[in-house]
């Protein structure tokens, strides 16, 4: 006599097809481009290795899909100064992305990408200027960031500033 456990029994342990599993969204290396940036980091401008500006907090976010930073220059000239944002990858463009807020009521949106070992974003200025941002991992593991401005649509840039991040 075959119960009604004994075929329970028989059909929970039958074979059961392999199920596919989605690998996690931003699996992907683009997705990592910028993570030599995440860390926690005491900047300085390049040159001057011994005052240090601003501390900067830039972290894995959103199970690897972001990167959120927090910037803060208590003592910059003018009074304090923090900014934060929050950067990704965009599968839907292959372009890299990055919202930028601070204390002075800027919002800035970036968009780039890998250019060789540099990230370089690229967004609109006040006035029609164009500003690009560049962050350039080095060989001791800091990492510089460079920002220039364009007031010609391109044809020439000025330094606007030129940072260094390194590990706290």
């Amino acid at each position: 006599m075959i119960t009604t456990a004994a075929l329970f029994f028989a059909a929970s342990t039958a074979a059961v097809p392999a199920q596919t599993v989605a690998a996690p969204p931003c699996e992907g290396a683009a997705h990592h481009q910028l993570d030599f940036w995440v860390g926690d980091w005491a900047v300085f401008q390049q040159g001057d290795d011994k005052t240090q500006i601003a501390t900067s907090r830039i972290e894995s976010v959103m199970n690897g899909c972001g990167i959120r930073e927090n910037y803060s220059s208590p003592h910059a000239p003018g009074g304090a100064y923090a900014g934060t944002s929050y950067s990704g990858y965009d599968r839907k463009d292959d372009k890299w992305h990055q919202m930028y807020v601070d204390t002075n009521g800027n919002v800035t949106w970036y968009t780039g990408e890998l250019e060789g070992a540099d990230m370089v974003l690229h967004a609109p200025a006040a006035k029609g200027a164009l500003q690009t941002m560049t962050y350039r991992p080095q060989t001791d593991g800091s990492v510089r960031q460079i920002g220039v401005i364009s007031t010609d649509g391109g044809k020439t840039w000025t330094p606007s500033y030129d940072y260094v991040y390194r590990k706290r």
